[in-house]
């Protein structure tokens, strides 16, 4: 018969893993923690906040969250890390009084023990050794922060799948998807009809009672033992899918991309039944069969909360795979970097890619690096986007349309006839997540790009100041991207993926001079034209716009490249910023590169795994 694991037995079996200490069940030292109990999407501690306890995490899931701002705007908070079973927060607080560097709030049902600093101080007494224990568990948690790359990356264990509707076409997905996701690891699958057969404590699961601690538990040992545990549910707000919702790190509505993208009753229910958790929503659109255009994403997102979205296209079997990946944090997100015309390389290393096999889960990148992105995230060919790219930069000619300079060199007119012809479709339509960057000229922050026209947000990204005009955006001026942040790895590692390969195609590069001063107009024609006059090489207006317009964010890029996991630097500084008529070398020097860096790159991957 199954023994199931007492709320007593666990909590004092926490304690003792963490101080490595031996506990009896009557031991005094039990009386001076205090059982807490957290719902999901319960706040522990906010950052700021003046603390002087230590908590340990004996069943559930946190998250760590930081702001980036005085406010207290959530908006403002970044995911940072996860708290697990047997780890602890508040240790410095505990130990100096210090206020709490960052937010905790409770992804699902969590059950803690704490110990106030009052407490503590008695406790050390009796057992001295707890104090060194506690300071060697501070030393560990502060040299894990501060070594390695920042990885922002939630694990994602516990995964609830809700269809919106049934159908066969859902119920075919749900397997497929838990055979992929068993190519990352073990995978337990339950359902409200089989927790019995495995043994599971159920007999107070009912309609009106929450699941008791007793099935909490089992369920966390469940998690322990397997790499991911798959609650699936049927389309109905009851006893199981609500203890589904609250008991997940990621929750999965999933529905026919065809369907009317109304809630329905039972839904609405369901999300009032568990507001306030903090899992992560995500809505996977099942599209119908054929290879056309994605639309119509935009009405369900306006429909349903959900932190991302995902496409699943009909006999496209690696969608399927993305959905794993990206559950499984082993998705890749490309990252391209601003350039001009030395963007053209992007093209090239997007042909290396998918000759080598890798998946793209997501693609973000800024001016060129946006618009040579596209192509990517709408799952084209190589050869597609080859010759496309070279049929609107080489013979349309974006940029030649000149106009008196008030604005700027360019009209922008013929740029944004190209972007309509070529790619005239929604962002939240693209079969692989995208987004981009532009610069809001007012402040000079970040405008990012994650839904609407792929031909605006293009439009704004490139907008390259004083060679075109800029963009409006909300009603406000934006210009490109590249003037605060020429290669976002930082907002890409806010997205759900394991390792992001970056791409920069604008090195370096030391411009020298053999003259003392700068020669008059007139002098370089002279040299240029007439036979025996010196020659001066000259950079072009447009060149050194889009140079200074870099150098606020060189400094930048550095730092973004070492967060990246694999850093690509095709060789493209021989060529111009504006040398369009370069497209197939530019294309060649990124392939060449690509295939050379992933090879090596690979290598060791495969062999672990």
């Amino acid at each position: 018969m199954t023994r199931f694991v007492s709320l007593d037995d666990r909590v004092r079996a926490t304690i003792e893993a963490y101080f490595d200490i031996s506990v009896a069940v009557d031991d005094p030292l039990m009386s001076r923690f205090e059982t807490v109990h957290l719902a999901g999407g319960e706040w522990l501690m906010r950052q700021g906040e003046q603390g002087d306890a230590l908590y340990l995490l004996v069943q559930g899931r946190l998250q760590v969250l930081v702001s980036t701002s005085p406010g207290d705007s959530a908006a403002d908070e970044i995911y940072i890390g996860e708290v697990v079973p047997g780890d602890s927060v508040g240790e410095v607080s505990l130990l100096t009084g210090e206020p709490r560097a960052a937010s905790i709030q409770a992804i699902r049902d969590s059950l803690l023990v704490k110990i106030d600093h009052a407490s503590f101080e008695k406790l050390a007494q009796q057992h001295p050794a707890l104090v060194m224990k506690l300071a060697g568990n501070v030393a560990s948690v502060l040299h894990k922060s501060t070594s390695g790359k920042h990885k922002t990356t939630r694990r994602l264990s516990t995964i609830a799948v809700i269809p919106l509707e049934q159908s066969d076409r859902i119920l075919d997905f749900c397997r497929e998807l838990e055979q992929d996701l068993q190519a990352h690891g073990s995978v337990f699958s339950l359902t409200s009809e089989c927790l019995g057969q495995h043994g599971a404590p159920i007999d107070r699961l009912d309609e009106n009672e929450d699941a008791p601690h007793a099935l909490k538990l089992w369920l966390s040992d469940q998690e322990a033992q397997h790499d991911y545990l798959i609650f699936q549910c049927p389309p109905a707000n009851n006893s199981w899918t609500r203890l589904a919702r609250r008991q997940s790190d990621l929750v999965l509505f999933i529905a026919d991309a065809r369907s009317n993208p109304e809630p329905a009753a039972w839904e609405k229910a369901l999300d009032a039944a568990c507001s306030g958790t903090a899992a992560r929503r995500t809505l996977v659109l099942l599209q119908p069969p054929g290879d056309e255009v994605i639309q119509g994403t935009a009405a369900w997102l306006e429909q349903h909360e959900q932190d991302f979205h995902l496409h699943v296209r009909k006999d496209h079997p690696d969608d399927i795979s993305r959905v794993a990946r990206i559950i499984t944090g082993n998705a890749i997100g490309l990252v391209l970097a601003a350039g001009a015309a030395r963007g053209f390389a992007h093209i090239g290393v997007y042909g290396a890619l998918r000759e080598a096999g890798i998946p793209i889960d997501w693609v973000g990148g800024t001016s060129i690096g946006a618009i040579m992105g596209t192509p990517m995230a709408a799952d084209w060919t190589y050869e597609k986007a080859r010759s496309l790219g070279k049929e609107a930069f080489v013979a349309g000619k974006p940029f030649s349309d000149f106009t008196i300079p008030l604005m700027s060199l360019a009209r922008g007119r013929r740029m944004e006839r190209l972007l309509k012809k070529h790619v005239d479709f929604q962002i939240e339509d693209l079969p692989i997540p995208f987004f981009c960057v532009s610069c809001n000229l007012d402040n000079g922050t970040v405008n990012l790009h994650e839904r609407g026209s792929v031909a605006d947000a293009l439009r704004a990204s490139a907008a390259m100041t004083g060679i075109i005009p800029p963009a409006v955006v909300e009603k406000r001026l934006a210009v490109d991207g590249s003037v605060v942040n020429s290669m976002p790895v930082d907002i890409m590692q806010q997205k759900p993926v394991g390792a992001i390969i970056a791409v920069n195609i604008s090195p370096q590069k030391e411009y020298y001079v053999d003259y003392d001063s700068l020669p008059s107009p007139w002098a370089v024609l002279r040299g240029r034209y007439l036979p025996f006059s010196k020659k001066y090489r000259v950079a072009a207006l447009s060149t050194i716009m889009l140079k200074a317009t870099e150098l606020g964010t060189l400094k930048r890029v550095t730092e973004m490249g070492q967060e990246a996991d694999l850093l690509l630097t095709p060789a493209v500084r021989k060529f111009g910023m504006t040398e369009i008529k370069a497209f197939d070398q530019s294309v060649n020097a990124g392939y060449e590169h690509a295939k050379e860096k992933l090879a090596d790159w690979l290598d060791p991957r495969r062999q672990s795994n």
